[in-house]
């Protein structure tokens, strides 16, 4: 069966654009001399100059304008590929694209009932999201299974079954919600556990339709930022260089920050996916100062006419106050550019942590201004239903969810798909093909 899945996208042109440059006696803010900001840091390879270093894929387009062939610098690869040194210049376009401004919304649901596009391998996402889920969901449906073996719905399994629900990290309040729902319509009844997976499915959806939303960018700031926040491990790279892949193929043309300044492998990843994705990476040494680069990294997006600049950041333990301030200080430096940058502020959340999550919604909101949520690894835990608590104790719009390594295993999160998945149950019908 296949499901509802986003596929089309609203594109904006307007008319061009014209932001003038910051003063650089703004540098200060980022932790250097007025007079050195322009320099940026250092790249990771002695060899290679000093200031932000770009890795850009052949054929990637640029808006910045090339000296001629002959006064063409030579620039690094800084891809530990093997390949040679040098990567020749490539050709100015024909005719440059408009500029975009305005809101354009990425992954907008499919019409209802429409059939869902199907990847090249044949597998729908809702197949692959039930896969991924089939943790959580086998722990959840077999303990109602032992409950409800064609009970009457007393007192006693109604508490039996809230309390079942809260060891499956859906929450006090949607477990209440569900024995309340389900004891209005079947109290001292004979109920079986597909009833009461049923019902679980209906109240986890209404719980989580309210967060389902896309990613919306407003390029009437441009760069759009996007900044990536998260503790360690909860895959803030992997995201970013998925979330650059899809927005490739939206026609967007995005600037990489390797902002994870304390692992030099977090900057190759990075690298990576800049050069699988067509998009500029700006990087520079490990242990670099991340504000600076962040502030350096704005002024080439906008200079280089980016429509998304998405950074990445190190992973930081909620509770390391020196490490939050950090994060607090990235933030200031790039509404020295843009008051109202970053624009949107992802947080990347591992499913497997369970209830340490709701803990970490909280003290990023609070220090980064966190306006959207990533839940990844989906596919390792039986403890997916902490998404459900989180939507019901902080109501943030959950964008995208992760279920495995590969770039399609990224997709918008869809309430339906997520409630049905975690009771065990098909897709529904209307999201046949």
């Amino acid at each position: 069966m296949a499901e509802a899945k986003p596929g089309l996208l609203r594109r904006i042109f307007s008319f061009g654009r014209g932001i003038e440059a910051e003063p650089a006696a703004q540098a200060e803010e980022a932790g250097r001399p007025a007079e050195s900001a322009a320099a940026g840091p250092a790249p990771i390879k002695p060899a290679i100059p000093a200031g932000p270093r770009a890795v850009e894929a052949p054929g990637a387009p640029s808006a910045r304008p090339r000296p001629a062939a002959s006064q063409a610098p030579k620039r690094a690869n800084a891809l530990p590929s093997g390949k040679a040194e040098g990567v020749p210049a490539r050709p100015e376009p024909a005719a440059a694209a408009p500029a975009r401004t305005g809101k354009v919304t990425l992954f907008e649901p499919a019409a209802p009932g429409a059939p869902a596009p199907q990847p090249a391998g044949g597998t729908g996402w809702f197949d692959r999201l039930k896969k991924g889920l089939a943790r959580s969901s086998n722990a959840l449906t077999e303990n109602l299974a032992a409950v409800f073996v064609r009970r009457r719905l007393d007192d006693d399994a109604l508490q039996e079954l809230e309390d079942l629900l809260i060891r499956a990290d859906l929450g006090i309040d949607t477990a209440m919600r569900i024995t309340e729902a389900l004891s209005a319509r079947r109290y001292g009844r004979d109920v079986t556990d597909a009833e009461v997976r049923q019902v679980m499915a209906a109240e986890i959806e209404k719980v989580l339709a309210p967060v389902a939303r896309p990613l919306e960018l407003d390029l009437g700031h441009r760069p759009h930022v996007v900044l990536v926040v998260g503790v360690n491990g909860s895959g803030k790279t992997t995201t970013i260089g998925k979330i650059a892949a899809k927005l490739k193929a939206a026609g967007l043309s995005t600037l990489l920050v390797a902002g994870d300044t304390f692992r030099a492998a977090a900057i190759e990843q990075l690298q990576i996916w800049g050069e699988r994705t067509g998009s500029t990476v700006v990087a520079g040494q490990p242990g670099a100062d991340a504000a600076g680069l962040a502030f350096d990294a704005w002024r080439r997006a906008r200079d280089e006419g980016h429509d998304v600049m998405l950074m990445d950041t190190a992973g930081r333990l909620q509770n390391k106050a020196e490490l939050m301030a950090e994060l607090e200080k990235i933030v200031r430096v790039l509404k020295k550019h843009d008051p109202a940058a970053p624009h949107t502020v992802l947080l990347t959340l591992d499913a497997t942590t369970g209830q340490n999550a709701l803990n970490q919604v909280e003290i990023f909101g609070r220090q980064a201004g966190v306006n959207g949520l990533v839940m990844t690894k989906l596919d390792g835990t039986a403890r997916g239903g902490i998404l459900v608590a989180i939507a019901a104790r902080y109501a943030l719009p959950v964008f995208f969810l992760g279920v495995g390594e590969g770039v399609d295993d990224l997709e918008p999160f869809e309430a339906a798909d997520f409630a049905r998945s975690i009771a065990g149950l098909e897709a529904q019908p209307t999201e046949q093909a």
